[in-house]
This record gives C-alpha cells, sequence and structure tokens, in this order.
C-alpha cells in the first residue's frame, strides 16, 4: 500500500480547511479542487485568512489609480479568498485595527501607518510603488508588495498606438474628410526611423520586439543593467542618455520612478532632441522635468506624447495643457487599463495577499 507524500498530506490539510466538505476525491485521493483554482500556498494563505480574520481595507483616497471594481464585486472575490474587506477614501475612515491595505494609487505616509498600528501589509495593485513610504514602511517592519509585468502587454500596446498615430495622423486624416477637404497631413514611414529604448526592462524589451516586426531602422537602448533579453531582439546599449537622444528619432520611456530616474530627462538633455524628434512616455512621469519640457513643446522643438505625469490627474493649471495638439497627444495613464490587464491585477493582489498570510511572501518591494 502506497502513502501519501508529505505534500500530498498538506495539500489534504489545507483544502479540508478551506472546503470542510471537499467533493469525492480522485483516483490520486486528492479532492478535485486542489490546485484547480489556487495554488498550495494561496490555500495555506486562504485557511489562515479564516482563522485570524484579518481586516483588509481598500484604500482609495484621491483620484490617483483606478479602483479594483466595483465594492460588490470586490467583496465577492475576496470572500472566495476568505477575506473580508472593508473600504476607505479619507484618512479618518481607516479602522486602527487594519491588518492589510489595498491601494490602488492612494499615497501611504507615516500618517497612514500612524493610523493604522497594527499594519502588517500594503499590497499595492499597481507596478510602481512611488506612493508608498517605503523607508516608513521598512522602519514598522510592514510588508509591501506590488504587481510586476500585469501590464506590459498593454503598455506596450499603447506604446506603438501612439507612435502609429504620431506617422499617420489618423484623427487629422477624419477630420479632413469632414471637412469636405480629400488631403492628409503628412505620412511617416516608421521602417525609416531608429527607436531609442529608456529603461529595458520587461516593458521596453516588448516594446523592442514589437518595433522590430515593423522592421525599424535600428533599436538602441540606455539602462543601468543590461538585459539580455533586450538584445535578443536586435538592441544594442548606448554609453549614454545623451548618445540616445541624439542619435534616435523616437525615445520611448519606460523607467520606473527611483531616485536615479527622478528628472533624468533633464532641461539639458531635452534640449538635444530634435524637430523630427518624438518623445513618447510610458513609465513615469516625474522622470522628465514637465515645466522644461512644456517650454520646448510650445516652442515646437519636438513633439510629445505623453500617458503618465508627475501629478495625476493633471492639474488644471499644469503647463502641458497648454500646448498644442500638434506638438503633444496625452492620454490620460491608460497604459495598464485594458480589461485584460485590470483581470490579472485583481487576481494578483488577492495572490500577493493570500501568499503573505500563507508566509510565503511574493512580489516583496
Amino acid at each position: 500500500m502506497a502513502f501519501p507524500s508529505p505534500a500530498a498530506r498538506r495539500l489534504r490539510t489545507i483544502v479540508a480547511g478551506v472546503h470542510p466538505q471537499p467533493a469525492p476525491p480522485t483516483a490520486a485521493g486528492l479532492s478535485p479542487v486542489a490546485c484547480a483554482q489556487r495554488s498550495i500556498t494561496e490555500m495555506e494563505g486562504q485557511v489562515f485568512a479564516r482563522e485570524r480574520g484579518n481586516k483588509v481595507v481598500i484604500y482609495a483616497a484621491g483620484e490617483r489609480g483606478v479602483s479594483l471594481g466595483e465594492q460588490a464585486s470586490i467583496k465577492k472575490a475576496f470572500l472566495r479568498g476568505s477575506l473580508e474587506v472593508a473600504f476607505a477614501e479619507t484618512l479618518e475612515e481607516l479602522r486602527d485595527d487594519t491588518d492589510i491595505i489595498v491601494t490602488t494609487g492612494a499615497s501611504i505616509g507615516r500618517d497612514v501607518i500612524a493610523k493604522c498600528p497594527k499594519l502588517l501589509m500594503v499590497a499595492v495593485a499597481f507596478t510602481g510603488t512611488d506612493h508608498v513610504d517605503l523607508v516608513a514602511c521598512r522602519e514598522k517592519g510592514i510588508a509591501v508588495t506590488n504587481i510586476p509585468d500585469y501590464a506590459t502587454e498593454s503598455g506596450a500596446q499603447l506604446t506603438l498606438a501612439l507612435v502609429l498615430d504620431h506617422m499617420n495622423r489618423p484623427a487629422g486624416c477624419h477630420a479632413a474628410i469632414q471637412a469636405g477637404r480629400w488631403t492628409c497631413p503628412p505620412q511617416q514611414d516608421l521602417q525609416s526611423k531608429k527607436i531609442g529604448i529608456v529603461g529595458t526592462g520587461s516593458l521596453g524589451v516588448r516594446c523592442a520586439e514589437l518595433f522590430k516586426a515593423f522592421q525599424v531602422k535600428g533599436i538602441i537602448g540606455y539602462d543601468e543593467k543590461v538585459n539580455p533579453a533586450f538584445k535578443e531582439f536586435g538592441g544594442t546599449y548606448t554609453p549614454s542618455l545623451a548618445a540616445l537622444v541624439l542619435d534616435a528619432d523616437i525615445i520611448v520611456i519606460c523607467l520606473p520612478l527611483t531616485e536615479q530616474t527622478r528628472g533624468i530627462f533633464s532641461p539639458r538633455i531635452l534640449e538635444l532632441l530634435q524637430p523630427q524628434s518624438l518623445l513618447v512616455n510610458v513609465g513615469r512621469g516625474a522622470v522628465v522635468d514637465e515645466d522644461s519640457l512644456a517650454t520646448f513643446l510650445r516652442e515646437g522643438r519636438f513633439k510629445a506624447a505623453l500617458d503618465v505625469f508627475g501629478t495625476e490627474p493633471l492639474p488644471r493649471d499644469h503647463p502641458l495643457r497648454s500646448v498644442s495638439s500638434e506638438f503633444l497627444t496625452m492620454t490620460p495613464h491608460v497604459g495598464y487599463q485594458t480589461a485584460g490587464s485590470l483581470d490579472k491585477r485583481f487576481e494578483a493582489t488577492v495572490r500577493n495577499i493570500l501568499a503573505f498570510l500563507a508566509g510565503q511572501a511574493i512580489n516583496i518591494v
């Protein structure tokens, strides 16, 4: 007679905790639910969530970011992981017995930490964590998780859309036809352009792959770390950001916001762009000096397409709002907002929480 392995015995225990009355066992002796919907670690986290009654709060202060969904849908989905959630839109609404905060963009600073003295975890339903005081969290032993790579495909898709819009100007063509004309704005060939990608992580690499499919003139990159995957798609690295800006026709920013990248596109770097240059930012707004960018764009020095901004939503008096659409295209940080990306974000947020509760934390920042 073969005895169950330790892993199988552990799985049975976990499944029994999650599903006290499991479905009939399979030939292998395990319930069909085992690993069908959640990993062992996630199911273990579900057991602990049920036993401990951890308090989870969805914190959605301000207008930054996109909600995880309707409150009823969020509650239902979290309950499947034995997690009960509350909602807060202001600091005052945060409960002092909160164990876990989920944020899609609300700032997590020392004021939030002081309001929630039992806080164990900040689950960022996002990739960037520049809105979280990581130093303060570290001091208090609060774990911070994020969701890397969930929006790589949608971000790369938007990048190509912004570039192709610049090449073919469909809105201008449409306006011409509506006005009774049969003319079009100047059309350009992407194939003749050299692409510069600043930040060669997963998003930068995926952009390189897509640009390669268009048989562009060349793909160059700038990053502190060399990514072999970037080279596989024909990318070569330049020694400096200035060298990339001088050599590329289209510059795509895929950088996260860190102390090293903040303001890296300084006035001196922006001055190097040529009239035929297109600057596309799908990384983080604050890596660019936006005041100088607005000035250069108003002067017609080059063109830009921006999906991200230093302050979101963009303030009504921000200088970028005064730039003509001839030189600037703006989108309201939509690079992660496809239905597929938002679904991945939701699932990954729950997964991060359950793994943390199981003592097997993943995606720790």
